[in-house]
């Protein structure tokens, strides 16, 4: 949560550190059922039982049944392997097969090829550009706007 190359991609912000303290305490409130937007996934190596990165649902748009999902892989080593690939394909089971919303979005740098890639793999489609919304390292930096739609899904699952 802390290294500055995945928080610059997880956050648009390598700035955007957390204390563990802080961190721990936002864990426990989803474990206990006091954060109601928001849900986080670990994503483990299967292999070997390390936490690998993590996966996140937004629920803030209950009256649209829209859900924002992100994600992000801490350990560099193991970007480009297809990890977070398998993980957004899991989570987009979850938020579509189990939870049952219609629309899941999410937002990327644009520099963020590797990652623009991994979406589109699973079914997300580029819908817009916010340019120059992100700001870091002296410079301004666009995100592009993804998207997906529960019966894309359906018809991705059914090929």
């Amino acid at each position: 949560m802390n290294d500055r190359d995945v928080v610059a991609w997880a956050r648009f912000s390598p700035e955007h550190m957390t204390s563990l303290a802080a961190l721990e305490r936002a864990y426990e409130k989803e474990l206990h059922d006091e954060e109601t937007e928001r849900t986080t996934y670990m994503i483990d190596d299967k292999p070997s039982g390390r936490p690998i990165g993590w996966c996140v649902v937004r629920t803030w748009d209950r009256k649209h049944v829209s859900a924002n999902v992100g994600i992000s892989l801490g350990e560099k080593d193991l970007w480009g392997k297809g990890y977070g690939t398998e993980a957004m394909r899991l989570l987009l089971e979850i938020v579509f097969d189990h939870q049952g919303w219609h629309h899941a979005e999410l937002w990327t740098l644009a520099e963020n090829e590797r990652a623009i890639k991994s979406f589109e793999k699973v079914g997300f489609r580029r819908v817009g550009i916010e340019r120059e919304v992100a700001y870091y390292e002296g410079k301004y930096h666009d995100v592009v706007l993804m998207e997906q739609l529960k019966p894309e899904w359906d018809s991705r699952k059914g090929n």
